[in-house]
């Protein structure tokens, strides 16, 4: 099967004002709604075989068994649903565009000293294999490398905080035990080379 081209890139879609102008009915890729609600994949396709079926809903296929697209405007639907704002789905994409457009004024930094600890969210990618949570862009600039399965998820500060905290323990864990590998292996060997040496003396 010929991979499928996005409609929208998705550098426009994490970009500053890339949704800014998006039209309700622009399909995205199940790897893009990710991007935006950070449910997986996999998460979209279980909520799609529930009865009823939860939202993102996707758009219709021609084909029973065509490609899956999802709408801009069903992501926005379920984006009211997921973040505790309740409003109508042209209000939320203006206040969307309008909590990211104060974000983009300081970027990174600002929402780390100023961001509000439960509306505020930022895109953070999920890095390497302590699970380093990063900010989205960084890596889109290639700032920052990432890797084809990292996930980019929308984190508060506390979730991005605790996910940071939870990272340098692993870090920390995984190298202490490394060391201590090493370690016993310098014993093993070193004993090895004592024994090695030495000899057994003859009875009289």
């Amino acid at each position: 099967m010929a991979k499928r081209v996005p409609v929208i890139s998705d550098e426009r879609l994490l970009s500053e004002a890339g949704l800014q102008g998006l039209s309700k009915r622009t399909p995205l890729l199940p790897q893009q709604v990710t991007l935006l609600t950070g449910l997986s994949v996999a998460a979209l396709k279980e909520r799609r075989r529930t009865k009823p079926p939860k939202p993102p809903l996707p758009m219709l296929r021609e084909k029973a068994h065509g490609a899956v697209w999802y709408s801009f405007g069903s992501v926005c639907e379920y984006l009211d649903e997921w973040l505790p704002l309740h409003v109508e789905a042209e209000a939320l994409h203006a206040k969307r565009l309008a909590r990211a457009a104060t974000q983009a004024i300081g970027g990174f930094s600002a929402w780390l000293n100023a961001a509000h600890p439960q509306t505020n969210r930022w895109p953070c990618a999920i890095i390497g294999p302590y699970k380093r949570p990063v900010d989205a862009w960084a890596t889109i600039r290639g700032e920052i490398a990432m890797g084809r399965s990292d996930p980019i998820r929308w984190l508060t500060l506390p979730d991005y905080l605790e996910a940071r905290l939870r990272a340098a323990q692993a870090q920390v864990e995984a190298e202490e035990h490394a060391a201590a590998v090493a370690m016993a292996k310098d014993r093993q060997a070193r004993a090895g080379t004592v024994l090695g040496k030495t000899r057994v003396r003859p009875l009289a």
